[in-house]
Parts: C-alpha cells; sequence; structure tokens
C-alpha cells in the first residue's frame, strides 16, 4: 500500500504540474526568507558575543559621594560648622598597590586597567611654552604649584617652593591618555611609554624646538616640594589638536611620575591614584565582578569607595543589533504564519477537486489516513525541492536581508553611536582572556600598540577601534542554519495539513460517489 500510495504521489504531482510550480514557487520562497532569517539570527548572536568580548563593560573605582553627603549632613544636625566642613572636604583616594591587587586577584574578570595621577614640576635652566589663559592673555608658564590629585600640600613647604611651570601627568598605559582616547594626540617622534618605561617621558613639539630638545635626550625638572632634580629621557614628542592642551605638559608612566610627590603623598611607592578604571573581559562579568569585589576589599567601602558599572559602550550598540535580531524574528514569525495559511487554501481547494478521487480511492480500500498520506508526501516531495533551491539562493538572499534590516535599525541611532566610542584597550592585538576559569593569558601594551616608523599615530588605531565597533554583521549560513531551514518548512507542511485532514476524515465516500454522478 505503500508503495502504491508513493506512487499515486509522483503520478499527481507530474499530472497536475501548474499545482506544483505553484507550490515550489511558494515552498521556495518561503524558505529563503525563513533562511535569510536564520542566518541573520546566528549572524546577530555572533555579533553578541564579539561586542561582549570587546566592549566589555568598565567598572570605576570612584568615591561614594552619597554616602560621603550622607556622613556631612550627620555631622551638621551633630553641631559641626558647614563651611569649616565644605572647605576640608576631601574625596577619599586609592592606593596604587590595592588597584594592582584586585588587577592581580580578578585577573580572569580583567580585560585590563587605568589609573593616572597629576602632579607638577618645576623646569631647569629651560624655556616654557607660553599659553593662553582662560581670558584669552599669554601667561608665562608659571603656575601655582599641583599635588597629586588626591594628595595634601605640604603645610611645611615654602610658598615659592610650589610654584611650578609643569605639570606632570602620569598613566599606567599611554593608550589611555585622555589625547590618545579623543585622537587629538600623536606622536610626531619617536615613540610611547609603557609600564615598563622608567625615567622616560613624552614631550611636546613647541617644547622641545624650544629647548633643542630631541628623542634620546636627556634633561632634569625639579620635584616642587623637595627641589631634588630628577632625570628624564625623551622617548617620544607630541603633536596636539586640543585648544585647551598645555605645552608644557609632559606624559609619563604612574612610576615616574610619583618621583614628584612630596615624601607623605609617596608614601614608600604605595601613592594615590585616579581615574581607576578596569575593563571586564566580557560585559556579562562586571557585576560579578563588583560583587565579588565589594567582599573581597571591603574595606573600599568603608573608605567611601564604591565600585561603578558603566556598559553603556556595549549597551549602545547591543541596543541596535538586537533591533537587528527582533526584526529578523519579526520576519520568521510572519513568513511562517502566512505560509501556514496559504499552504492550507491551496492543500484545502487541491482536497476539494480531487473529492471524486478521494472517494474512489476509499471506496476500493484505501483507508483515509492513506490518503491524507499521499497528500502529505506531494507536499514533501514539493517542498523539498523548493528548500533544496533555496539553500542555493538562501546566503545571497539573507546578505541584502541582513544590510537592509541594520541600515534600517541603526538610523536612528547613528548619531548616538559616534558618541559611544570606545577606548583602545591593551588588549587589541594581543591574547585575550577565557573569562572567569578559563585562561588568563594578558597581552602587552608594547605588543598592542607597535610603534609606526613612518609617523604613524595612535590616531590611526583609535579609529580602527572604532570602525570595529560598527554593525557589520558576518552572513555565512552554518549547518545549523540549513537543519532548522528544513526541520521549519516539514512543521509548516504538517501545520498545513490540519485542517485539509479534518475534511478528508468527514468524507463519505458513498455520498461522494453518488454526488458525482
Amino acid at each position: 500500500m505503500f508503495k502504491n500510495m508513493l506512487k499515486r504521489s509522483r503520478l499527481s504531482i507530474k499530472r497536475k504540474l501548474g499545482r506544483t510550480i505553484l507550490l515550489t514557487l511558494i515552498f521556495f520562497v518561503m524558505a529563503n526568507l525563513v533562511l535569510a532569517a536564520f542566518i541573520v539570527k546566528s549572524a546577530v548572536s555572533a555579533q553578541m558575543d564579539y561586542a561582549k568580548s570587546t566592549l566589555g563593560g568598565t567598572v570605576s573605582l570612584q568615591a561614594d559621594m552619597e554616602t560621603i553627603r550622607e556622613n556631612q549632613k550627620s555631622e551638621m544636625e551633630k553641631g559641626g560648622d558647614p563651611s569649616k566642613m565644605f572647605k576640608e572636604m576631601s574625596r577619599p583616594s586609592v592606593n596604587v598597590e590595592t588597584a594592582n591587587e584586585i588587577v592581580s586577584t580578578y585577573a580572569d574578570y580583567i580585560k585590563d586597567y587605568s589609573y593616572e595621577i597629576t602632579v607638577s614640576a618645576n623646569s631647569y635652566n629651560m624655556e616654557t611654552v607660553e599659553t593662553k589663559g582662560p581670558s584669552g592673555n599669554m601667561m608665562n608658564g608659571n603656575m601655582p604649584g599641583t599635588p597629586g590629585m588626591f594628595g595634601n600640600m605640604d603645610s611645611s613647604s615654602d610658598d615659592s617652593t610650589l610654584d611650578s611651570d609643569i605639570i606632570i601627568t602620569g598613566t599606567n598605559a599611554y593608550a589611555y591618555v585622555d589625547g590618545v582616547e579623543d585622537g587629538t594626540l600623536t606622536i610626531k617622534e619617536g615613540t610611547y611609554f609603557d609600564e615598563d618605561s622608567i625615567d622616560s617621558v613624552m614631550i611636546s613639539y613647541e617644547f622641545a624646538e624650544l629647548n633643542s630638545l630631541k628623542v634620546g635626550d636627556t634633561f632634569k625638572i625639579k620635584n616642587i616640594y623637595t627641589e631634588k632634580s630628577i632625570y628624564l629621557t625623551v622617548i617620544g614628542i607630541y603633536d596636539t589638536s586640543s585648544e585647551r592642551a598645555n605645552a608644557n605638559t609632559m606624559y609619563m608612566n604612574t612610576e615616574t611620575a610619583a618621583k614628584f610627590f612630596n615624601t607623605e603623598e609617596y608614601n614608600n611607592g604605595n601613592y594615590s591614584v585616579g581615574n581607576v578604571k578596569f575593563y571586564m573581559v566580557n560585559s556579562d562579568y562586571a557585576d560579578e565582578f563588583v560583587e565579588k569585589a565589594n567582599i573581597e576589599f571591603s574595606e573600599l567601602f568603608e573608605n567611601n569607595l564604591k565600585f561603578a558599572v558603566d556598559t553603556s559602550e556595549y549597551d549602545s550598540l547591543a541596543g541596535s543589533i538586537e533591533s537587528v535580531g527582533s526584526f529578523a524574528d519579526t520576519i520568521l514569525i510572519i513568513v511562517i504564519i502566512a505560509a501556514i495559511v496559504i499552504i492550507t487554501l491551496i492543500v484545502s481547494i487541491n482536497v476539494k477537486d480531487r473529492r471524486y478521487e478521494i472517494g474512489v480511492l476509499t471506496s476500493l480500500g484505501a483507508s483515509k489516513k492513506n490518503v491524507i498520506g499521499q497528500i502529505a508526501t506531494e507536499l514533501l516531495i514539493v517542498g523539498t525541492l523548493g528548500f533544496a533551491l533555496a539553500s542555493v539562493t538562501g546566503t545571497i538572499f539573507a546578505t541584502t536581508l541582513g544590510k537592509s534590516i541594520v541600515e534600517s535599525q541603526t538610523a536612528s541611532s547613528s548619531q548616538q553611536s559616534e558618541q559611544n566610542f570606545g577606548r583602545p584597550g591593551a588588549m587589541m592585538g594581543g591574547s585575550m582572556p577565557d573569562g572567569p576559569g578559563g585562561n588568563n593569558s594578558r597581552g602587552s601594551r608594547t605588543d598592542s600598540f607597535p610603534f609606526m616608523p613612518d609617523g604613524g599615530n595612535m590616531k590611526d588605531i583609535v579609529n580602527a577601534s572604532r570602525e570595529g565597533k560598527k554593525i557589520e554583521l558576518d552572513i555565512n549560513a552554518q549547518p545549523i542554519d540549513y537543519i532548522l531551514l528544513f526541520a521549519t518548512g516539514y512543521l509548516v507542511i504538517i501545520l498545513a495539513l490540519i485542517l485539509p485532514s479534518v475534511s478528508i476524515m468527514h468524507y463519505q465516500p458513498k455520498e461522494i460517489l453518488a454526488g458525482k454522478e
């Protein structure tokens, strides 16, 4: 009986060629849309995973101002002097050893980290560049002494000692200098510093020209507190396009910059650092990292410090990517529903047209289930042909559909995305940790930002990093996409057969044949 059913199905397909071609086209179009949706969804999933690893959340260690103000309010209620209290208010500091300990303790979570210090110094037998003050008037370069970001001035220091004409900015990595991050600071000659570049300094082009300094030269400047001379070697000469830049600013690593602290601020090498940030391997790890770090380093909380999670960069891009995925889901649902409705109508009409054939078959002993099986076999043969053809063209169609969805979904948020560009991390081009429980292989900053002898600069790297954060779906069909295509297609056929099958089960062979006659 089964062989007869297959034979009847094959003959029916050949005999009703117009209907066969129509169904094949319907299945072909449906399969193209379904396959395209699955391919786009797979690409979206891959892009989301990539975004999580490259735009991992940033966790900053900052003052808990809410707690600080609550403490101030409590003190005022006890009779404290508000004017004195606010005048003497100081934000809590983070010691460099603590920051480094956090990094080593949670190395599986942290892709990179950054912190900085700012201090002043005095030039020695050198000219300083005149800079414009807030009113636009030229200044001679001298400025009041500026202690470290969190330190206090040494009260024993003479006022004249605290005058300074050099600004020292120390960061643990060149990549996190403000001007490098926003693309306004570039290397004109030489190279950049890293954590191992002790007593190396980057000076501005103007300062170098004014004092006839070149890469490799050594000069000395003074600590404004101790008047101790510190010798520095020029490792690089930078240029900046920022209007707010001070040409007397020198950039170096934090260990070198800390030499310009007073004794109390230096604290035997455990000095205070500011703008402490930890860049997560994956944005999903941020909350878990904060939860564990709050327990392990509870003294930070007691010192009015807190971990603040910032996943805005990832969230900005993820929102657009998820919109693409949602749009693909919508297309998939609409296509499946439409296909079920259309195929159900076609099969129902076909069954109605074949009432006499069904009556003859059932009167000859064929069961109604056998008749339904024959119609299902016809649909499966035609559907398989349509799905196979779609497998060839689906990727091309998916590429067009994917680009169309991306363009429509990201147009409204393009301006916001441009304002949320990420910073270049030290892991760019280096090895990526596998996250908690995996192997953690931290890439070196030196390998990540190779010196470009042709005058290239970090702006090129920053721009490349930014370009990598645009939504660029990798539209390539995977084996699972084809499996899902055929599974979905066959499911549509089964669902489309429900109503026609109910009609067939209610047919009475004698009534059909009597009516035909």
